[in-house]
């Protein structure tokens, strides 16, 4: 019998701390939303890995008790990098990785396992992000700052890897997206205060934009868990309303954390699915213990 796919999550506690509520607009949020989505990944999968730091191990295991089956604390060789930089907690998280696995960030909760294509594929990720705004107009300021790329950067249009989830089987192709996205990060670190969306605009083409990318000049074919999902249906990933029967799958992408009814909608969740750790986290919040 196969063994089952390895689930990994990442918590670097200074890049969290680094944003007002950890991105949500509650603070009570972003611990729910941790413990919902630790919690529902355990209903599917019995090895559930945590890449952390000291105070994130402090925070998810000792105060929040989520179940995950191992935790590590190599994060906390990040103590001296620009928290801005958030997905270097994620980078060095998939870097270690020794065995086939599925990162999934802590704003996604799963309503049945992902399907057998993904769990056995050599790359996998969320889906792909054509021609988005943002994306296109910070690849053009980088260009024009002289920005430093692995590859010729393109000229036609845009695609990137959303990387909600990511993960696979070919963890030599991992090591080298790793390795790529450091030299990359290293050899621009003078220009990213000049950015005009700040240091942590660099995120999305550090991670999802050289990962498309390299994959793509590697001739690596990347299993996506949602094929074909324009840009106007993103918003369709974080309708909470649909669960279970018309989505199995949210992802509080983007600004959606920041309105009140997805903090709401969360919380009620985490009442009805886990009324014990709803209690825990409130007691918790009550005790200023969090």
């Amino acid at each position: 019998m196969m063994k089952k796919t390895k689930i990994v999550q990442s918590y670097w506690s200074k890049a969290y701390k680094n944003s007002p509520n950890s991105g949500w607009a509650f603070r009570e949020t972003h611990y729910m939303s941790w413990a919902l989505s630790c919690l529902q990944l355990k209903q599917f999968y019995d090895e559930i890995e945590l890449i952390t730091d000291s105070e994130g191990a402090d925070l998810l295991i000792n105060k929040l008790h989520l179940p995950y089956t191992s935790y590590l604390t190599t994060l906390d060789k990040l103590n001296d990098e620009n928290p801005a930089i958030w997905t270097l907690g994620k980078i060095a998280a998939y870097e270690m990785q020794q065995e086939p696995f599925i990162h999934v960030d802590g704003d996604i909760y799963i309503w049945k396992p992902f399907p057998k294509r993904i769990e056995n594929a050599g790359i996998v990720a969320q889906n792909i992000e054509k021609n988005y705004t943002f994306g296109i107009n910070l690849l053009g300021e980088m260009r024009n700052m002289d920005f430093f790329f692995p590859f010729l950067p393109s000229t036609g249009d845009m695609y990137e890897s959303n990387m909600g989830i990511v993960g696979g089987h070919d963890l030599d192709f991992f090591k080298d997206y790793c390795s790529l996205v450091y030299n990359f990060l290293d050899s621009n670190r003078d220009k990213l205060e000049s950015l005009s969306g700040g240091v942590s605009s660099v995120n999305t083409i550090m991670e999802q934009y050289l990962m498309y990318e390299y994959a793509k000049r590697r001739g690596k074919e990347v299993e996506y868990l949602i094929p074909n999902l324009p840009s106007s249906r993103m918003y369709k990933l974080t309708l909470f309303s649909l669960l279970p029967i018309d989505v199995s799958f949210i992802h509080n992408i983007g600004s959606n954390k920041k309105r009140e009814i997805t903090s709401d909608r969360l919380a009620r969740l985490l009442y009805c699915a886990y009324p014990q750790y709803y209690a825990h986290v409130s007691n918790l919040l009550k005790q200023k213990t969090v």
